[in-house]
């Protein structure tokens, strides 16, 4: 058997790219589902400035509220982020693995 190391290599990118893809698609349903939350939370600082119901003052502190509350709720993609690196990582090494398995 022969170990042909540019086939390796890109079955490598294609074992990575098919886990990263899978992450972001994840790590976009994710986003979308914190921002669809903070809608309501966002529209109802807004549409009580336009009424003229609070002050900028106020709007400003309502705001460093939620940008800590999406800040904690992001933190998640940070977990999925480092989870598709490792996914990532295995696959291409797993193909690395297999190939030399193969060739021996």
């Amino acid at each position: 058997m022969s170990f042909d190391i540019n086939q390796v290599l890109k079955d490598m990118t294609t074992a990575v790219i098919g886990c990263v893809d899978e992450g972001g698609n994840a790590i976009k349903t994710e986003v979308n589902a914190i921002l669809t939350t903070e809608k309501q939370a966002l529209m109802d600082i807004a549409e009580a400035r336009l009424r003229g119901e609070i002050d900028d003052d106020v709007v400003k502190r309502e705001i460093t509220r939620e940008k800590k509350v999406v800040e904690a709720e992001l933190l998640t993609i940070v977990v999925m982020t480092k989870a598709t690196a490792q996914r990532a990582v295995n696959a291409a090494l797993d193909v690395f693995f297999a190939a030399l398995r193969n060739a021996i």
